[in-house]
């Protein structure tokens, strides 16, 4: 682990590979009586991913010392860019997680939030550092939607599950306490022109909601177009597609790419009448831990792509994410009732017609987005899942390329 400190030391003091300096920590939290810190490396534990150890999500195992000499212990998340993530972070703007927990921690409600005892962010070099509450009580929500997406391929989901009681709660009844407490956060913010001030142009999206921003909007769809170019000659190369494609959705995407365009960029946002919140922007189960020590209680994590942009597709990304597509039609009516009722009790004025459209056409276009950067990245496992989660959903919806503009980065 390396020892990044500038001349503040804003990011961690280490002893050695392992402990942590009680008092750099002591001085950042304020947690009296540290007597000794270490750190285990857990990130990606529970997905054995090809890399699973790169010190980016560390447990602080903190032994403290109280006037009486006895001993205690308390358990600590630390999440942290290392220099091998320090490019991308720099790149996507992650350090906008840390300023989010900063300035908005303390309006959202208490049971979706982690405490947060300590966070640091570098916009210019895209260094940040969060410690936050260890969840012993929790699993991360995308076990309980069974082993369809890829990220659950090679995790032990019945050891994984184990602690979430028996019967395990349903991938429904998981996404439905998480739409009612998504829309809570949603309507805090629903068209709030306090997000619009230039002190809050970190939010991903901001700028574009004003007509401003164009050069950002069209480096995202860039990116997405690189994908998608270098999918197609991949595919042109060897003679046959990475993925088998269902027609409309092939059509869609070609469809999509040949269209990007700012001005339509900016019609849709006119189009959505001040209908835009606070997004997630990365919304899906393994971002959303189930406790499970409390009834129907949920927290939020990984805040990291957090802007503003449409609330109801943050819904669409979620079941197209993760739930099997006949779980999700034979409920998903249920759980947009319950977002939108959630909405109405808050007073937000919006019509039941736009949140439905922006909930299926819009997380199909956001989807097209994620597909170009799986097939463009040769991951034909994962580009072949999703690409059959989006077949499904765009069936059940009569969705056609006639209904695509753009992707939506």
């Amino acid at each position: 682990m390396a020892n990044f400190c500038s001349k503040n030391k804003p990011m961690p003091v280490w002893i050695d590979d392992i402990n942590l300096s009680p008092k750099w920590l002591g001085q950042k939290t304020g947690i009296r009586y540290i007597k000794s810190c270490k750190a285990d490396d857990i990130t990606n534990e529970n997905r054995k991913a090809s890399k699973t150890k790169d010190s980016t999500t560390l447990r602080l195992a903190i032994v403290l010392e109280d006037a009486t000499k006895s001993n205690s212990t308390l358990s600590l998340i630390m999440k942290q860019k290392t220099d091998q993530g320090l490019v991308l972070s720099h790149h996507l703007g992650l350090a906008r997680e840390v300023v989010f927990y900063q300035e908005f921690a303390h309006e959202l409600p208490k049971e979706s939030s982690p405490k947060i005892y300590y966070s640091f962010g570098d916009f210019s070099t895209g260094r940040k550092c969060i410690i936050m509450e260890d969840f012993h009580d929790a699993i991360d929500s995308g076990v309980l939607f069974g082993p369809g997406n890829p990220n659950n391929w090679k995790r032990d989901l019945v050891q994984l599950s184990a602690k979430a009681g028996d019967p395990l709660p349903s991938s429904k009844q998981v996404a439905l306490v998480t739409f009612r407490e998504i829309a809570k956060i949603h309507a805090i913010y629903w068209n709030n022109a306090d997000l619009l001030t230039p002190d809050k142009a970190w939010l991903r999206g901001q700028e574009w909601l004003q007509g401003k921003g164009r050069a950002k909007w069209e480096a995202s769809q860039n990116i997405a177009c690189k994908f998608w170019k270098k999918y197609i000659e991949i595919e042109s190369r060897d003679g046959k597609p990475l993925i088998e494609w269902d027609r409309n959705v092939r059509a869609s995407v070609e469809k999509a790419f040949q269209n990007i365009s700012w001005e339509a960029q900016l019609q849709r946002l006119h189009n959505a009448k001040g209908n835009w919140t606070l997004v997630h922007g990365d919304f899906w189960p393994g971002n959303v831990m189930w406790m499970t020590k409390e009834r129907n209680s949920i927290r939020f994590l990984d805040w990291e792509m957090v802007g503003l942009g449409s609330g109801p597709q943050d819904l669409g990304q979620y079941v197209i994410s993760n739930m099997d597509p006949s779980e999700r039609k034979e409920c998903e009516n249920q759980l947009f009732d319950a977002y939108f009722e959630e909405l109405q009790k808050q007073s937000i004025d919006c019509s039941w017609d736009y949140c439905w459209k922006e909930y299926t056409v819009g997380s199909v276009e956001r989807w097209l987005w994620f597909l170009a950067y799986f097939v463009g990245n040769g991951m034909g496992d994962w580009g072949q899942f999703f690409h059959n989660q989006l077949s499904f959903f765009m069936k059940d919806h009569g969705i056609t390329a006639v209904n695509i503009t753009q992707p939506r980065p």
